[in-house]
């Protein structure tokens, strides 16, 4: 079934309701954020638990569970859990919950159940059983959560490679979807989508008196016509292989040599498992007694619900944009975290939280994004402004999963990434002001020289690329954008410290954020253009200087329509990482039409051109003319619309850590219609929307049980009419251009219609 049929199907279901009242069983079963531990080992001895509560009645709540947690299933069948029971519990909670059993052993499997109670009272069915298997508990490691490669017997007792702590990589098979044999008897295979992949076949050859004894083969990323592209040009993959043959029906394996390493913290695969490189397509040279029998691309991702989310509306250049980014965020986890790209195979921090915040909309995983986080808390890259984005994913991580393990264990190290100790007497920061000293360095993990501002990308001081992916970025001492990003670092760091309880440090950090905001618009903000320049001294202003305060909540009140304004003469004048930005900062200011504009722009700076241009995954810049040396077509960081669409266009975010209270705002432009499905870690949640040219917007949702939401519609006129669930409402709060109703669990639907 396909995305868009089955987001229909689901859109216009009816929750399940137990005629007897009864609640539905637990599903969704996670193990320290696992969706798959029994493919994992975990190396924590007090491992959490959680699960998705489902309705038994309209607007349902879990005011009840029951864990049982043993040695074998068939205690657990038998209701003699070994380990862990905890009876009935009176509490709504259901994720991250701490184990409280019997102290677990090293290297052993456990299996775990868990049941509920609704509102009504009434017990629900046990949820399946799930297994998690423990690890090393003492292990050396390198870094705190520095997680191996370990070999995990499968059920026949066949060891497999598998991950500490994070669930498994997967090779999936794929077919062609097209075979061709050119004029010269050359056989040409598409597998529709590019993927981090080896190939297996399986070949007839009766060898001929003059027969050579082996296969020449091609592979690549972009097609030309029935054939290869052989000069694609940047990073985009062409390679030429041989397979040596022998007599009569084999199988073969095309062996990829092994990524060797260029760069610091380059991820590499474990030897047992075959080596991948990006392709699409395969070419085969015509022999002689040869027949190709079977040809299969075996595509490596972490493994993936790709029906967990669905999206689709009126207008069809989005769908195909959602569709591309939403592979290109999972097809660009082939080594279990988000070291994305063939060229580097490394971790840098805003590739990584874009790739983060797209994997939290397409599917209910947390421990990938999880392990990147840590991994660069220790491994940072050079970008002054991405080691903030480390704060970012830190934040991130509590807010869709409602975990406070990371935040917790790095708090020292995430104070350290947001930058203070660079902030100089003007009270901004600087890297250039002799304040990166060897403790600084340290104490942010960075293990280079220096750090080095970098505004956007690609950067055109570098000579190499043209100057219209920075808008002509003028760096100085004092950047607006990272003073941007420092603002950002320490709000978010104010509210880690809350949520810590680090009181003390929660209104220090508040009231430093307030100073450089103070500080930031004195500095950096043009009285006369009524814009920010790009730095103290500068005379420009680009497009990057005014996005990102934008987006952070930098422009006072007073300001936001010049900026609003002046951004939007630029169109698309920046690189496709500062876009996620741009985005942002446009939706805050509630410009819903004219990003959506943005979005679907057929030009050569937008995801259309990635699409015309023959990509199946999002690439590393706009167009091979912008990036013409490095530019790879398999590059999650410019994969935002993938967040965007549910976060911003649908409007569906978090209004507490853990989902467990929901804000449905959207911003649908000028679409007829839209539907969604989101999945989060309390479930999944339903949107479809239609409005008819401001006269009316309709709003059907189903959200999880356990939860609430407060629904922000449009307010479409002075005069209105609001139905919440076929019912006049008349004490709507009102909010600006919004009208806000609340809304408990279940399915439920809202109009607005002007009298």
């Amino acid at each position: 079934m396909n995305n868009f049929k089955y987001l229909a199907f689901l859109l216009f279901f009816v929750v399940t309701i137990n005629a007897s009242g009864q609640q539905n069983a637990p599903t969704g079963l996670l193990c320290n954020l696992l969706s798959h531990p029994e493919s994992a080992v975990i190396t924590h001895k007090i491992p959490d638990f959680g699960w998705i509560v489902n309705a038994g009645v309209k607007d349902d709540y879990q005011t009840a569970y029951h864990i049982e947690i043993a040695s074998s299933p068939s205690l657990l069948q038998a209701g003699n859990p070994d380990l862990w029971n905890t009876g009935k519990i009176t509490s709504a909670q259901s994720i991250n919950i701490k184990y409280e059993g019997k102290a677990l052993e090293q290297n052993k499997s456990y299996w775990w159940r868990v049941c509920s109670w609704g509102k009504t009272g009434k017990q629900s069915a046990w949820s399946n059983i799930q297994k998690f298997n423990t690890g090393n508990f003492d292990a050396v490691k390198i870094w705190p959560d520095e997680s191996k490669w370990v070999e995990l017997p499968d059920e026949q007792g066949k060891k497999l490679p598998a991950f500490e702590d994070r669930d498994p990589i997967v090779y999936y098979d794929r077919t062609p979807v097209k075979t061709v044999k050119q004029k010269n008897g050359n056989m040409f295979y598409d597998f529709k989508k590019d993927a981090f992949a080896y190939l297996t076949l399986n070949l007839l050859w009766e060898p001929g008196a003059a027969s050579v004894d082996s296969l020449t083969l091609s592979i690549g990323e972009k097609g030309i016509g029935d054939s290869i592209d052989q000069k694609p040009g940047g990073g985009i993959i062409y390679q030429t292989y041989k397979i040596a043959l022998k007599k009569g029906v084999n199988d073969y394996v095309l062996n990829i040599p092994r990524f060797v390493p260029q760069f610091p913290w380059s991820q590499v695969m474990p030897l047992q498992l075959p080596e991948v490189i990006p392709f699409r397509y395969c070419e085969i040279k015509a022999m002689p007694g040869l027949k190709i029998n079977t040809i299969t691309q075996k595509a490596l991702t972490v493994k993936f619900d790709s029906n967990a989310s669905a999206f689709s509306c009126s207008d069809d250049r989005l769908n195909q944009i959602y569709e591309m980014c939403k592979y290109s965020t999972i097809a660009n986890t082939f080594n279990g975290d988000y070291a994305n790209s063939e060229r580097e195979r490394m971790m840098y921090e805003a590739d990584c939280y874009i790739q983060q915040m797209c994997h939290y909309a397409i599917d209910r995983e947390f421990s990938t994004a999880r392990y990147s986080t840590e991994n660069l808390i220790y491994h940072a890259s050079w970008p002054t402004e991405w080691i903030s984005h480390s704060v970012f994913m830190a934040w991130s991580d509590y807010l869709y999963t409602g975990n406070k393990g990371l935040i917790e264990k790095y708090y020292n190290d995430l104070k350290a990434k947001t930058l203070i100790a660079l902030e100089t007497p003007e009270g901004l920061i600087s890297s250039r002001t002799g304040l990166q000293t060897k403790s600084f360095l340290a104490s942010i993990h960075y293990n280079g020289d220096l750090l080095h501002d970098i505004d956007d990308w690609p950067d055109a001081d570098q000579g190499i690329y043209p100057s219209g992916e920075t808008d002509n970025y003028e760096r100085k001492d004092y950047n607006t954008v990272v003073n941007a990003f420092y603002y950002r670092a320490l709000v978010l760091m104010s509210q880690i410290s809350f949520a810590t309880d680090h009181k003390e440090d929660a209104a220090f950090f508040d009231e430093k954020a307030e100073k450089v905001k103070k500080k930031f618009n004195e500095a950096f903000f043009d009285k006369v253009s009524r814009i920010y320049i790009d730095g103290i001294g500068s005379r420009h202003s680009s497009i990057q200087a005014n996005l990102f305060p934008l987006a952070f909540g930098l422009v006072p009140d007073l300001h936001k329509e010049s900026v609003v304004n002046f951004v939007k003469s630029k169109w698309m004048a920046c690189g496709v990482y500062a876009s996620n930005y741009l985005m942002e900062g446009l939706y805050n200011a509630e410009q819903g039409s004219y990003a959506l504009d943005l979005i679907t722009n057929d030009s050569d700076r937008g995801w259309l051109n990635m699409i015309r241009v023959g990509a199946t995954m999002t690439t590393e810049a706009w167009d091979l003319k912008y990036d013409p040396q490095d530019m790879s077509w398999s590059h999650a960081w410019s994969a935002s619309p993938a967040h965007i669409i549910p976060r911003r266009i649908m409007g569906i975010q978090p209004a507490e850590p853990g989902f467990g209270k929901i804000i449905i705002k959207p911003q649908p432009g000028d679409l007829k219609w839209a539907k969604m499905k989101l999945p989060t870690i309390h479930g999944d949640i339903l949107t479809s929307l239609s409005q008819d040219a401001r006269s009316s917007f309709n709003l059907d949702i189903t959200i999880p049980a356990n939860t609430t939401a407060k629904i922000y519609l449009p307010k479409i006129a002075d005069n209105y009419t609001i139905w919440v669930d076929d019912k006049i409402v008349k004490d709507a709060k009102i909010d600006g251009s919004w009208v806000i109703v609340n809304s408990p669990s279940g399915n439920h639907s809202f109009k607005i219609k002007r009298n």
